[in-house]
């Protein structure tokens, strides 16, 4: 059953960042044809960061942990790299300016089902403790504050330094689970070695937590940030925040 509720998450997110990328596009006003385009990329691009770990895996590449560092590990930064990059990129951009503030920032609520999945595979004795809210994993503490700060945005009195305190705070416990990530699995980096290992995480469809749902709340809070790059706070936003 967990799962079957790791992939229903995993494809929740894939429909809805799709689902974002037309409606930002069509919020902008984009041309058909622009529009029809950059929807056939993401969907691209999303099959792939789906398809292709679920094949390592299911290939035992992520799985063999006798690497220095692991593919695991490879795959990862690999995964995050790509994320960076392509917050970075025009197409971030037009996600960042395009899309409700309300809506980029209450989509991080996605984290909270993903850290009781955790703790379901914590109980089922698969995963250590460490990565879960009962250890050193507090990333419930944004998905819970997203919620307020969304509302805050919806109506039209979140200010600059709340969103960006709230978005530093995200990124920061974002960083901190995947790094216990890390010294969790069963390679030479390990430190905690009185719990399970994490090495469910290198199977499918638990991979896509690592290399998907992690990456995609990383993309958020890179967008919040690419929301605001100059002084005047909008940078061509159709709902700039107070000041």
């Amino acid at each position: 059953m967990t799962a079957l509720l790791f992939t229903v998450v995993a494809l929740v997110m894939a429909v809805a960042h799709l689902a974002a990328a037309g409606f930002s596009g069509r919020r902008l006003k984009h041309p058909k044809e622009k529009l029809s385009r950059d929807l056939f990329i993401a969907a691209g691009a999303i099959v792939a960061v789906l398809a292709i770990p679920a094949f390592l895996a299911q290939s035992g590449v992520t799985t063999d942990f006798s690497g220095t560092p692991p593919n695991m590990l490879r795959l990862m930064l690999v995964c995050a790299g790509t994320t960076v990059a392509l917050a970075l990129s025009p197409y971030g951009r037009r996600l960042a300016t395009g899309l409700p503030l309300w809506v980029l920032v209450g989509y991080q609520v996605f984290r909270l089902p993903v850290e009781l999945l955790l703790h379901s595979l914590y109980s089922e004795g698969l995963l250590p403790v460490h990565m879960t809210y009962l250890g050193r994993n507090f990333d419930a503490v944004t998905a819970v504050t997203a919620a307020g700060v969304a509302w805050l945005a919806w109506k039209g009195k979140l200010t600059r330094p709340v969103l960006i305190g709230w978005n530093l705070l995200g990124l920061g416990l974002l960083l901190n689970v995947a790094g216990m990530g890390m010294l969790t699995f069963p390679s030479p980096f390990r430190v905690f070695t009185d719990d399970p290992s994490n090495a469910i995480l290198a199977e499918a469809p638990y991979i896509w937590l690592p290399t998907f749902l992690v990456t995609t709340a990383l993309f958020g809070h890179l967008l919040v940030f690419r929301c605001y790059p100059g002084e005047d706070g909008s940078r061509g936003r159709v709902d700039p925040v107070r000041h």
